[in-house]
């Protein structure tokens, strides 16, 4: 079988579909061992292949959107390898595809739920475009049921599969004593609440920092820490000037940190905290779960899925928030953790299907 698939994702600093689709990748090469992937893409890519069977086609230098470079030039990068199956990874299809059927992938449907949050090009190529190609694609997969629902209500498509994340091997159970060591490289001192994510405003950090900074005006959280860990966003000028006000009462923004760094972050953690406005899945409650971590999250269908049983689920507003910083959970969420292999193989069953 030859599958080609949209790898832009992987082409710059490996965010959440980055990420989904790097794992997917890496779980498929041991499911598929007699299929070829075509990855596709209009700028180099920062990950290394899975093996042989994985072949990078670059072609020149994104000068438009990306999703345009998509419409105009995968599509017949594809037909000349002769791919049977292409894998959409972020939703929108080539332009023609005629020559091979067609698998694609809905993360979320922020451009309907939260557009505001989006950067210009990315959200007219949604507004243009994802509700045709989910309904032209010869499969649709997401990655929580939650998403499922919402695409029948809001688009009235109904999904295939669900292909729920999984969290890489390096989330788990952590040791003390490393975990001790890694905090004390990133200068980090107990007690710290944690957020993680792209500085972006759906995920709504400004209430995470106001609710959090009240309650360390009022005294009632004195020795405690807000650490942020994620990449600079878009629309982030105002947050970051909110970040370096609220630096003297115990906020800090660590940026970009390793997997490594970040697992016994999640495992040091009085909570994690993910107060997003919405979220198509959540792979990072997933992660902070199986470190350890109790977790506060806003209370979403897709939020509960990642987060689990035992998670403290509160809505998205300061006083939501600063009630649950004051009253965290105790204990780790409870149930099982969907695994990348699991995800991998759902994938598996379409292309096989269409092809």
């Amino acid at each position: 079988m030859r599958v080609g698939i949209d790898a832009f994702p992987l082409s710059g600093r490996i965010a959440g579909i980055g990420r989904y689709v790097l794992e997917i990748m890496r779980a498929l090469d041991a499911c598929m061992p007699h299929a070829d992937f075509f990855l596709y893409s209009p700028e180099p890519l920062v990950v290394e292949m899975p093996s042989a069977r994985w072949h990078l086609r670059v072609e020149g230098t994104r000068k438009a959107s990306s999703y345009v470079w998509l419409k105009r030039t995968a599509g017949e990068m594809a037909r000349e390898d002769g791919v049977q199956v292409f894998w959409a990874t972020r939703t929108i299809l080539p332009a023609r595809t005629h020559a091979f059927r067609t698998v694609s992938t809905v993360h979320d449907l922020n451009y309907r739920i939260f557009p505001e949050s989006m950067p210009y090009a990315t959200l007219w190529a949604h507004r243009l475009w994802f509700a045709r190609d989910v309904r032209r694609a010869d499969a649709v997969v997401t990655n929580s049921q939650g998403t499922a629902d919402r695409l029948r209500a809001m688009v009235g498509v109904q999904t295939d599969a669900v292909a729920r994340p999984g969290v890489a091997e390096v989330f788990g159970p952590q040791a003390p004593e490393a975990v001790a060591s890694r905090l004390s490289a990133l200068g980090v001192r107990n007690p710290y609440f944690l957020a993680v994510g792209t500085v972006e405003p759906r995920k709504n950090l400004p209430a995470l920092i106001e609710a959090f900074v009240s309650l360390k005006k009022s005294g009632e959280i004195p020795d405690h820490q807000l650490l942020i860990a994620g990449s600079r966003g878009w629309r982030g000028r105002r947050l970051h000037a909110l970040l370096n006000e609220a630096e003297r009462h115990g906020v800090r923004w660590l940026g970009f940190v390793s997997d490594e760094d970040l697992a016994g972050l999640y495992a040091g953690a009085r909570a994690f905290v993910f107060p997003s406005h919405y979220e198509g899945f959540g792979i990072p409650a997933a992660e902070a779960r199986v470190c350890g971590a109790p977790v506060i999250a806003t209370d979403l269908p897709e939020l509960r899925e990642a987060a689990g049983e035992g998670a403290l689920f509160v809505p998205p507003t300061v006083e939501g928030l600063r009630g649950a910083l004051l009253h965290p959970p105790t204990e780790p969420p409870m149930g099982e953790v969907p695994d990348w292999q699991t995800a991998a193989q759902v994938m598996v069953e379409q292309f096989e299907r269409l092809a």
